[in-house]
């Protein structure tokens, strides 16, 4: 049976291996665009990462039937909106690189910070008021701010750890 053979294939994929294959996509593409889809991309792995390709259409079946008001916020969400954000953070990563690659380390953390920060906004000011009416978020709200640039800086320092050119 082929499609249980791919789908073992996908779900025993790691997330290293799911990774390398969209990234193999990525390359094949313009310079220009490709830290934009490596943004977008990177978050589909995460969603996508082991049996979200099983959990996901469960939930969104089970979604549908109990709350319907619920279901097409959840779909613009996983299909649209937060690979949007990854794509911006991409864009943003690659606007400042020209900058931020003189500055080493420094450089390298201010890039993944930047990227991590847009996608972080967009999940503060369009994901989750979308997906919690009761919350409708403000951008005056300090509060998120400093979650975003706290969160943003601590992610942005993990991840240039991770590529730095010594690492194993």
């Amino acid at each position: 049976m082929p499609i249980l053979i791919k789908l073992r294939s996908q779900v025993g994929r790691s997330f290293a291996d799911t990774l390398m294959w969209l990234f193999e996509f990525v390359e094949n593409r313009p310079a220009y665009i490709r830290p934009a889809l490596y943004g977008a991309f990177f978050v589909w792995a995460l969603i996508l990462f082991r049996a979200g390709v099983i959990l996901l259409p469960i939930a969104l079946i089970a979604i549908f039937f109990t709350n319907r008001d619920l279901f097409w916020p959840f779909v613009l969400t996983f299909l649209v909106l937060a690979p949007a954000g990854g794509f911006i953070g991409g864009i943003l990563y690659s606007a400042i690189s020209p900058v931020a690659n003189r500055l080493g380390i420094v450089g390298r953390v201010l890039k993944f910070t930047v990227a991590a920060s847009a996608y972080l906004t967009v999940l503060v000011f369009v994901i989750m008021p979308l997906l919690e009416t009761e919350n409708k978020g403000s951008l005056s709200d300090q509060g998120d701010w400093i979650f975003i640039g706290g969160f943003g800086l601590l992610l942005g320092i993990i991840m240039a750890w991770n590529t730095r050119r010594d690492a194993a």
